[in-house]
């Protein structure tokens, strides 16, 4: 079951709605003791994954994305083709060819709606342009399939995780990316291998008019290209150098074209891969709070080791060795902090009876100066584990126990009144 962080995170918002509406349901069919993450939002995502693949989510997973590679192939193909029946259309003009016009066929519709998402596109909270026709197409298969649940959590996941605007950029620009690349290549092909004449060709504008538009169009492909810009004759109808022109138009079509859907469809694709990686559960909304307490009972029995009450009349009393050397730290049945880093006087983690019987056997003979117990606090301070702690306390000069608290702190009171009864030093981590 190979799922990437999205897909995690995305089934987890499809299950969450699942218990929101029929939360007995879904506890029937998973038992909260299955879950092995450390963190609450591993175990919620750990929780989600298997919960799909038993109900056959995954199965409608893997067709949602087998469809939408089908799509991202149909509308790659039909940007490539218009992108080459662009340049066709207009390399099929009688000649000689209008360079203005020319321009104006290649990039004005490219511009124009580059500015409209813009303005508009990155204000909508919902799929539009080119990205809403697509999500539109896969939303019907898939309903028609009845795997609609997955697309309306696929919307919600997006949107609170705020993917939805890098998603519709990179889908959007990565179309026009595709058509302007094909345009460009096949123009720059028939500019290669034919023979072509072009003109500054108008019918109402003076010569001085389009010699300022066409300063204006080369100022940038100028910095960029060092383009440099076809002669314009005083008369309209005069040729201008065919080979300086054919540059000329395929280094525009490259600087206001390519060049701004490329950095748009990069600056996309960043953005969505950075938001990927700081994406968070919101523990608090409807659906999370029963799971959380459910994997919380459980595992707090599972954590409650050694569970021994004893004598309520034995006194346990903490002596400590008069001698001993060296500083050493151990944890107890687990280690609680993920962040935790082990020193070279860490001894590891001791759970088991005989790891625990070895360790006093270490220092009996051999009392150390100073030993750290760590101890997490969403362990219970029984009294066998109380116990064990003064059986340590003979073998060192000085016994300091390190509460952690780790992701849940459920016993750290009973922890402090217990050590303070019996005068043991601590600290809380």
């Amino acid at each position: 079951m190979n799922l990437t962080r999205f897909e995690q995170f995305w089934l987890a918002e499809h299950q969450r709605l699942r218990d929101a509406t029929d939360p007995k349901l879904q506890q029937q069919q998973f038992k909260f003791s299955e879950v092995t993450a450390n963190t609450t939002q591993a175990q919620i995502l750990q929780r989600a994954a298997r919960l799909s693949e038993r109900q056959g989510v995954l199965t409608q997973l893997h067709h949602w994305q087998q469809l939408r590679r089908l799509l991202t192939l149909v509308f790659a193909a039909l940007a490539v083709l218009a992108g080459i029946g662009s340049s066709q259309a207009i390399l099929s003009q009688p000649q000689p060819i209008s360079l203005l016009f020319a321009l104006s066929l290649l990039l004005l519709p490219n511009l124009l709606l580059f500015v409209f998402w813009l303005v508009f596109a990155l204000r909508r909270p919902r799929p539009s342009g080119v990205t809403g026709v697509a999500y539109a197409l896969l939303t019907l298969l898939q309903r028609k399939r009845g795997e609609g649940a997955l697309e309306h959590s696929w919307l919600n996941h997006v949107q609170q995780q705020r993917l939805l605007q890098p998603l519709m950029a990179l889908t959007t620009h990565g179309f026009w990316l595709l058509l302007s690349s094909a345009a460009w290549l096949t123009l720059l092909i028939y500019l290669s291998f034919n023979d072509y004449s072009f003109q500054w060709a108008t019918t109402i504008l003076a010569s001085h008019q389009v010699q300022s538009i066409a300063q204006a169009i080369n100022s940038l492909p100028h910095v960029l290209f060092a383009a440099e810009l076809p002669l314009v004759t005083n008369s309209a109808a005069a040729l201008t150098d065919a080979n300086a022109a054919g540059r000329w138009l395929t280094l525009c079509l490259m600087t206001y074209g390519i060049l701004p859907r490329a950095l748009a469809a990069l600056g996309a694709l960043l953005l969505f891969f950075w938001r990927s990686q700081h994406m968070r559960l919101e523990l608090q909304a409807e659906g999370y709070a029963a799971v959380v307490q459910g994997i919380a009972r459980v595992q707090q029995r599972a954590t409650t080791v050694d569970a021994d009450n004893g004598d309520a009349s034995e006194q346990l009393r903490f002596q400590y060795a008069s001698h001993g050397s060296g500083h050493y730290t151990v944890s107890i049945d687990y280690e609680a902090a993920a962040d935790f880093t082990a020193s070279d006087d860490y001894l590891g983690v001791v759970a088991t009876y005989a790891d625990k019987q070895a360790l006093v056997a270490r220092f009996k003979d051999t009392p150390s100066a100073q030993l750290q117990v760590r101890v997490a606090t969403r362990l219970t301070p029984d009294r066998s584990s109380l116990r064990y702690l003064a059986e340590l306390a003979a073998t060192t000069q000085q016994l300091t126990v390190i509460l952690v608290r780790g992701q849940q702190a459920t016993y750290l009171t009973p922890w402090q009144q217990q050590l303070e009864q019996y005068g043991v030093d601590y600290v809380v981590a």
